[in-house]
């Protein structure tokens, strides 16, 4: 079964594909309109269910870190 934050990111993104679609033919021009009408509400639901459900998985910050991950704190120096 999918993970709650997983289906709203498959519907917005297949969502976001079949508008690009609609938006290549003339005389669907009234279809995509109304999808641009409708995808803030849809951004809206991914966003609240990623916050809601999402887990993170990486390393915590320690009190004096920066928040880089990818560099030692030695190596950053001072600003």
């Amino acid at each position: 079964m999918l993970r709650n934050d997983t289906l709203p990111a498959v519907v917005v993104s297949c969502y976001l594909v079949i508008y690009c679609i609609l938006l290549q033919f003339p005389s669907t021009f009234i279809y995509s309109f109304i999808m641009l009408m409708l995808a803030p509400f849809l951004l809206c639901w991914l966003i609240y269910t990623i916050l809601k459900s999402g887990k993170y998985s990486g390393k915590e910050l320690g009190d004096e870190e920066f928040g880089y991950q990818d560099t030692e704190k030695d190596k950053l120096g001072t600003f």
